[in-house]
């Protein structure tokens, strides 16, 4: 009897209706210990979410500022040169703005600071041993070690005729859809990227995928292109078998998923997935196996000599036994190779068109700079020796200013080794620290360098680069990177292209390359006139990298009246 009436008073509303108080009085105290608090003394965002931390505010904004990298800007612009975003209690993200800070972090720092282990773990589905996946150490210096003469001046230079035959197959192709296009504008992007995978293709395995020659067969039997609904032309193209794999394989990096080795599973189940998969490792195998056979006709130290890509390169230089690595770990590093030098060089291309379209009289004023320091060049293709700042120091602002401006990398990511001061403040081990390439537009650190002076890492190490004009920014001005002595200086202001340091970009030097080559060339081949407005926008996607989501172009001959104007 006794149970049952404790029971029933248990199950009583009245019972619930007492603890109501209790309830209301504990409710703040016990969402503020569900609510991620993040790092002491670093600036931070207002009102966090319980559990989920600074999650619903990065939703919010990123409705508008189109991605990840624009989001970190605002971060930056409202909280200063070091901020932090919590991710609820998986992790909190410190965001660095200040130039000198991340030069000394990216440069001098190396015990403190490497890869980020959530940015390489993202890699390893597609590039298991790739640099790109490896944290410092000594399978990566290895690595580092073996494919390094790829980026030196002598390999760059015997591999430029392999980039130069991609160049001139995208001006044939710009001509036959401007002529059939008959005026309309059309779309620049799937063009550009495919050109630098045949260019990369080259470089790297001696023979381009003729992606560009096949556009150029399927434009020509078409007799008449369709309009779009903005006015464009609309061209219908496809990729061959080898290409279509290699960017589904681009394509299925689980770049924004919160738990990418979930996203990969699932997507390495799907039948297509594995027959990319296959196409790739396939075709890469035969090739290696190919550059084997060959540098054993002619012997190592022929086949150093000769070698005019990048695997042959270092099949060479495994036969002449001075390094190896297995074939898997090989294969990585050529694919690595062709997935760093295919998507950033085309999607920064496709920004420098943008640009050029609104700025003729950066146009001209490049055309005229070009013909007047090496005619020559109307003539024949550039070799690598002909491209650099002493010859042509205003296409080398403009290379600059384009990936300075196109922000195609948004950022960089380091994680703490062990417990940091960043500007005066503890970051504990472990810690993801951001930099965003906004440096470059809005360079956080010029109105607060004297209060930084103090709390940088080390206060007696001077500015290398100069400020940007307050306001600028966010303006195309290849002017900026010009003395009065009309040269070319690399410090004339902050910009982080290629990151710095160990860990940075190990590519520049073939990017470098490709965009020189790419840029001289179309300039002198077309004027690329205005486009409606309604095709004219500046907004952004973001993947590997921040691509416009509209590359409208109009090219036409410099002998046209518009060209002339």
């Amino acid at each position: 009897m006794s149970l049952a009436i404790h029971a029933n008073f248990f199950l009583s509303p009245l019972f619930y209706l007492a603890f109501i108080p209790f309830i209301y009085l504990l409710r703040k105290p016990f969402l503020r210990l569900i609510t991620p608090r993040g790092i002491p003394g670093i600036p931070t965002l207002p009102s966090p979410a319980p559990l989920t931390g600074d999650i619903p505010w990065l939703a919010k904004t990123g409705k508008t500022t189109e991605g990840m990298t624009r989001i970190m800007d605002v971060v930056a612009k409202e909280l200063g040169p070091i901020a932090q975003i919590r991710i609820s209690f998986l992790d909190t993200l410190v965001v660095v703005m200040d130039y000198q800070e991340i030069e000394s972090i990216l440069q001098v720092r190396h015990a403190e600071f490497d890869r980020g282990e959530n940015t390489a773990r993202v890699f390893r589905h597609l590039l298991p041993t790739g640099q790109i996946s490896q944290i410092t150490g000594p399978m990566w210096k290895h690595h580092r070690r073996i494919i390094g003469p790829a980026m030196t001046s002598k390999h760059l230079s015997l591999t430029t005729p392999r980039a130069n035959e991609a160049v001139k197959n995208l001006i044939d192709l710009f001509k036959l859809k401007a002529d059939k296009a008959e005026g309309r504008s059309f779309v620049a992007e799937g063009d550009m990227e495919s050109a630098t995978m045949d260019a990369i293709c080259g470089m790297a395995f001696g023979a381009s995928w003729d992606i560009l020659d096949g556009f150029k067969e399927q434009i020509q039997s078409v007799e008449s292109v369709p309009t779009g609904p903005l006015g464009d032309a609309v061209f219908k193209t496809t990729r061959p078998g080898i290409a279509d794999s290699t960017w589904h394989l681009f394509e299925s990096l689980p770049l924004t998923s919160p738990f990418p080795a979930i996203s990969h599973f699932f997507t390495s189940l799907s039948p297509t997935h594995r027959r990319h998969t296959r196409n790739v490792q396939s075709y890469l195998q035969n090739r290696l196996a190919e550059s084997r056979k060959k540098t054993k006709s002619i012997g190592p130290e022929a086949a150093v000599e000769m070698a005019d890509n990048t695997l042959d390169m270092m099949v060479a230089r495994e036969f002449r036994a001075e390094d190896w690595m297995p074939d898997n770990e090989m294969i990585d590093e050529v694919l690595q190779y062709l997935v760093a030098g295919t998507e950033t060089s085309g999607v920064t291309l496709t920004w420098f068109l943008k640009y050029m379209t609104n700025n003729p009289s950066v146009q001209r004023k490049l055309r005229d700079h070009v013909l007047t320091r090496m005619p020559e060049l109307q003539d024949r293709q550039p070799t690598f020796e002909d491209l650099n700042a002493a010859n042509l120091p205003y296409l080398e602002a403009v290379v600059f200013e384009s990936l300075r401006l196109s922000r195609t990398a948004g950022g960089y990511v380091r994680q703490a080794k062990q417990d940091v001061v960043v500007l005066g403040h503890r970051i504990p081990k472990g810690t993801t620290v951001i930099f965003t390439t906004a440096t470059g537009t809005e360079d956080a650190s010029t109105p607060q360098t004297e209060q930084l002076a103090d709390v940088r890492y080390d206060p007696s190490v001077k500015r290398k680069v100069g400020y940007w004009t307050p306001g600028t920014g966010h303006v195309f001005d290849p002017e900026r990177w010009m003395t009065d002595k009309g040269e070319f200086d690399p410090y004339a202001g902050p910009s982080l292209p290629f990151s710095l340091g160990q860990r940075g970009c190990f590519g520049k030097n073939l990017a470098l390359l490709e965009l020189r080559l790419f840029m001289v060339q179309l300039n002198l081949a077309f004027f690329f006139g205005r486009v409606p407005d309604a095709l004219n926008s500046m907004a952004v996607f973001e993947t590997v990298a921040s691509h416009p989501r509209q590359s409208y172009i109009r090219p036409m001959s410099w002998e046209t009246a518009e060209a002339q104007a």
